[in-house]
This record gives C-alpha cells, sequence and structure tokens, in this order.
C-alpha cells in the first residue's frame, strides 16, 4: 500500500513540477555563448537577434564569446553548461555536422552533448568569380574552366574547409581540373580573388553584400531555394546546373544536452517571434541571410540528416582530417 502511494505521489509530483519550470523561466538573465570574437559576423547578427529576443523573453541575454580553432572553445563550454536554460550556445554548421567527422579525437559528442533549439539564419553560400575573369554567367566560367585545365585556380581555407569540398563538387559535375589554393583568412582569399590570384572561391556571400560593380568578385550562383531578394540576377544551383550540393552554411541556437523540453519549446517559439520581427527580418537579409524559422524537432533532425549527408561527402571526396 504504501509502494502504491509513493509511486502516485511521484507521479503526481512529475506532472505539476515539469510546468512549473516553464511557467517561471526565465527569471533571471540569459548568458549565451558565441563561437567568434566580438564584432565579428556572426556576433554582430548573433547580437542583434540577441536585441529582438531579450524584450520578447523579459530577461537580457548576456553574450559570451568563446572563439577558437574549429569551433571547439564554445561547444566545449556549452557541453559543460548546467542544461537549465540560463546558458545557449550558438553554433555553425563546422560544430555539430563538419567537425565529427573531421577532427580527431573531438572533445564533444555532436549527437548526444547538445539540444537543437532553432536556426537563426541561414548563410546564403554560392560560387563567386574574379573581377579579371570579366565573365557574368556560370555557362562562361565553366566554359574557360574547361579551355584551360589545371590552370584555374580555387580559393579554399584548407583541403577540410567546405570551400574545398565545393571545389570538388564542381570539378565532379563538369569533370574538370580546378586546383586548390589554400589561404589561412579570408582577408587574404579575399584579396587574392580581387587581384586575379585566383580565379573563384565559394563563401558565404556576406563578404559581398557591399560590392558595387562587382568590384570585389563577381557571385555567380547562390544556395537558397528561391533567389535572394537581393541577388535577384543570380541563379541558384538547380538553374546553374550545380545541384545536389548537400552541405548548407547556418547560424543555431542550441543548449546543453538534458534541457527540459518545455523550455526548449519556449525558447524557440520566442526566438522565433523576434527573428520574424520585420525590422529582423529586413536586417538579415540586407546582410544576404536567409531568415528560416524552424521548430525543435524540425531543427533537430534537420542536424542530424546534414550531419550524415556531411559525412557522406566528405569521405566520397577524401577530405583529409584534422588532427
Amino acid at each position: 500500500m504504501l509502494s502504491k502511494w509513493l509511486s502516485a505521489a511521484l507521479t503526481l509530483a512529475t506532472f505539476t513540477t515539469a510546468p512549473a519550470v516553464a511557467q517561471t523561466y526565465p527569471n533571471k538573465p540569459i548568458r549565451v555563448f558565441v563561437p567568434v570574437p566580438a564584432g565579428g559576423f556572426v556576433d554582430i547578427v548573433a547580437r542583434r537577434i540577441a536585441a529582438a529576443a531579450s524584450p520578447v523573453m523579459g530577461q537580457q541575454w548576456i553574450m559570451d564569446n568563446k572563439p577558437g580553432a574549429n569551433f571547439i572553445p564554445v561547444a566545449a563550454a556549452c557541453r559543460h553548461a548546467k542544461p537549465d536554460g540560463y546558458s545557449l550556445c550558438i553554433f555553425t554548421t563546422s560544430t555539430v555536422t563538419f567537425n565529427p567527422h573531421l577532427v580527431e579525437n573531438l572533445p564533444y559528442n555532436a549527437e548526444k552533448d547538445f539540444s537543437p533549439i532553432i536556426i537563426l539564419s541561414m548563410f546564403i553560400g554560392g560560387m563567386v568569380a574574379s573581377p579579371k575573369l570579366n565573365i557574368k554567367t556560370v555557362a562562361e566560367l565553366k566554359a574557360l574552366v574547361l579551355a584551360k585545365p589545371g590552370t584555374m585556380n580555387f580559393g579554399t581555407y584548407g583541403p577540410a574547409s567546405s570551400a574545398n569540398v565545393f571545389r570538388h563538387h564542381v570539378a565532379e559535375r563538369w569533370n574538370a581540373d580546378i586546383v586548390e589554393v589554400p589561404y589561412k583568412g579570408a582577408n587574404e582569399l579575399l584579396a587574392a580573388l580581387a587581384s586575379g590570384e585566383i580565379q573563384m572561391t565559394y563563401s558565404a556571400l556576406g563578404s559581398w553584400a557591399d560590392n558595387p560593380g562587382d568590384t570585389k568578385g563577381r557571385i555567380m550562383v547562390q544556395d537558397t531555394k528561391t533567389r535572394s531578394p537581393k541577388l535577384q540576377d543570380v541563379p541558384i544551383y538547380e538553374e546553374a546546373g550545380l545541384g545536389g550540393f548537400p552541405m548548407a552554411t547556418w547560424v543555431g541556437l542550441f543548449a546543453p544536452a538534458g534541457t527540459p523540453p518545455a523550455i526548449l519549446e519556449q525558447v524557440n517559439k520566442q526566438v522565433g517571434e523576434a527573428i520574424s520581427k520585420p525590422d529582423v527580418t529586413s536586417f538579415l537579409i540586407d546582410r544576404l541571410l536567409e531568415p528560416r524559422v524552424t521548430g525543435v524537432k524540425e531543427f533537430t533532425e534537420y542536424v542530424a540528416r546534414e550531419r550524415d549527408e556531411t559525412g557522406k561527402i566528405l569521405r566520397k571526396f577524401n577530405v583529409p582530417k584534422i588532427k
């Protein structure tokens, strides 16, 4: 009899306590780990969304920048944070889809250590050609590459970078020999493209949001589902004959594993509301980002699917691991 009473009491406590957690959350500021230094592009985007989300949630977001190689420091900080909803984490694609396949002895489990909450925005990526080429279409670029095999340089951030994976994809689709030229940083790569040292590259296109007269380079193709309002004259992959590239670049909000589902759902709803505000949407579009509000379940499934697809394409092209 006593055991039945205890069982009933525990069951009642479970159902009465869970809603209370969500009802009282949040009652203090929320710390948000950011994977780049203050002032970086992802940081600027994160702070703009934080400014919109803070009043919706009724508590300030305190940004805590944790930059470092391969975005590992931010993941480590998130993994060890208390799963109570007061530590949230901003990750890019690399943290949970690239690193598990590329980094040996990764100090976290991308699948088990974090709970996806919502996509904050999709980075519009694409291929950019040097202004020195004086071409306007992907067909013209392809013809040039095929006419000069082994002489066209493609700028990347190293063999394990998404730019190099896209180089493999293009070379396969065109049956072409395209030379990889790795750079340590974006400034070096952009300068090389503008000068004609390299003829093309792949990147998130935010760096080309301000590009009068295509002086930095001509955007050849974009990886959106439909053409961005800011890039109406640029074809998407399928239109340019480069469909089938499964990898996208995004920035998303996560929490440490074990964070109550009710809190995840609440944060998702309120952050989604903030992103959907017209001024925030305009801010993102102006910087060549694509707002894409997702539910918790939808985002969780998306991350798992993309991690699997990323592994397949990295193995297909024998991309080396980072030690």
